[in-house]
């Protein structure tokens, strides 16, 4: 049942697709009078949604926030993430899963390679050789490739997981590809084939910032999930949000993100996070909010997020079938407030019956080899 802030937020919105600028900034004016952000945790989230319905009106065109910093509208995107994994369970139990099935498909044999997909600053690649080498599996030589467009962010990742080798005693070698994986070349791809195995791939929230043409279906991250299957790897993890902000209409879209991101806000409420970092985190998710509902241009979009069966669709289609290894880890560390839904290759993460969160995990499909 809608509040009378919903039907405002949503009346806007309405009004903004069907081009009613004027009564859309009516609605808007009228929610936002109704608003304490500071005396009621909910408002915040209000005035995220508001401020994206108004970015939708002034024409502006969407920033990849992870590329374009915006410290002067409170930190980068990639700090903020650094707040989201310390406090939000969503990320760090996604993490926590991943992880432990990377280390039973890294920790076989002397020699291994991990594929980053969106290594960012590489605090994950970090967390992963400290738990290989508890468990004594660290591999005797191990090759981390980074796929990432932001060189600052593949200079900070390389010098991260040096540092954490030499704390562990591996043999790590790093290789950056500078690039946005879809723009990755194809000798490049050779290259990758070439190194040494087992090849794991990892994409941690990054698959669906794939750019894609107007008018295609994801035919653009197909064709990086078939580039990762031609790697031959013993196993692919893929975490992503479970919302759909890529195939939906303008209006859908904006409903599908307030059902997700008002359940992601009142989970993070529920947690006595302290305010600041809480203000922090949902700051981050209000420039997803704003990219999603508040960008006109859709080639322009860099938060195009997928629900997991899509995603289980395209990676089948791919050459991938679910990997059994992920029904059986029972990892320390998942979060009290969260169930965890099992199927075949995926494990959802859920706050009140609601999938916010999505871990696949899948391997080569051998039948069609």
């Amino acid at each position: 049942m809608r509040t009378s802030k919903d039907e405002l937020l949503f009346r806007a919105m309405e009004h903004a697709v069907a081009g009613r600028g004027v009564e859309a900034r009516r609605a808007l004016s009228s929610l936002e009078s109704r608003l304490e952000v500071d005396v009621v945790p909910e408002d915040l989230g209000y005035h995220l949604f508001a401020m994206a319905v108004a970015h939708r009106l002034e024409g502006s065109g969407a920033s990849n926030p992870y590329l374009n910093p915006r410290v002067e509208e409170g930190g980068r995107q990639i700090d903020l993430f650094r707040s989201l994994m310390t406090y939000m369970p969503l990320a760090a139990t996604a993490d926590v899963l991943a992880n432990a099935v990377l280390v039973e498909l890294l920790g076989t044999g002397d020699e291994a390679t991990l594929v980053d997909v969106g290594i960012g600053q590489g605090r994950q690649e970090g967390r992963l050789l400290r738990l290989l080498s508890k468990r004594g599996v660290l591999p005797r030589r191990l090759t981390v490739v980074g796929v990432d467009p932001s060189g600052a962010s593949l200079e900070q990742a390389e010098s991260s997981v040096a540092q954490v080798a030499r704390e562990v005693g591996g043999a790590v070698r790093f290789l950056g590809v500078e690039s946005p994986v879809e723009g990755v070349s194809e000798a490049t791809w050779s290259t990758l084939r070439e190194l040494p195995g087992p090849r794991v791939v990892n994409a941690a929230f990054a698959m669906h910032h794939v750019a894609e043409q107007p008018g295609h279906a994801g035919a653009a991250r197909d064709e990086v999930l078939r580039h990762l299957r031609a790697l031959d790897p013993v196993g692919l993890v893929l975490c992503e949000p479970n919302t759909d902000h890529f195939g939906a209409s303008p209006l859908v879209r904006f409903q599908h993100a307030w059902r997700h991101f008002t359940h992601v806000f009142q989970l993070l409420d529920t947690l006595g996070v302290p305010s600041d970092e809480r203000a922090a985190i949902k700051r981050f998710f209000g420039r997803e909010v704003e990219d999603v509902v508040g960008t006109v241009d859709e080639s322009a979009r860099c938060e195009r997020h997928e629900t997991a069966a899509t995603w289980m669709g395209r990676l089948r289609r791919a050459g991938f079938v679910p990997l059994e290894l992920l029904e059986q880890v029972r990892p320390e560390g998942v979060h009290p407030a969260l169930t965890l839904r099992r199927e075949p290759g995926l494990v959802g993460l859920s706050w009140r019956d609601e999938v916010l969160v999505a871990v696949m995990a899948v391997r080569p499909d051998i039948a069609r080899a």
